[in-house]
């Protein structure tokens, strides 16, 4: 199991990437559409959960959760993680 906190950091390091952020702009209570990311973006995310942490996301766990926090969505990560 990967820890909330490595989850986490490479989540943000993705998000800063794709939207030209600083790590300070992110906020683990932050709903992910405050971020006005497209569909690519999450399927960056989706990519990046699969590589990284061995984690199959669907597309629903967004479409279903529309308020989901970005600490929400890592600590679905974590608990899912190889």
């Amino acid at each position: 199991m990967t820890t909330f906190d490595e989850v986490y950091s490479k989540v943000c390091e993705m998000l800063c990437d794709a939207k030209d952020m600083e790590m300070d702009d992110l906020d683990p209570d932050m709903p992910l559409y405050q971020l006005k990311l497209d569909s690519l973006d999450y399927v960056e995310l989706m990519v990046l959960a699969k590589k990284e942490f061995g984690v199959t996301v669907e597309a629903e766990l967004f479409t279903n959760n529309v308020n989901i926090t970005l600490r929400e969505l890592c600590q679905y990560l974590s608990e899912k993680s190889l």
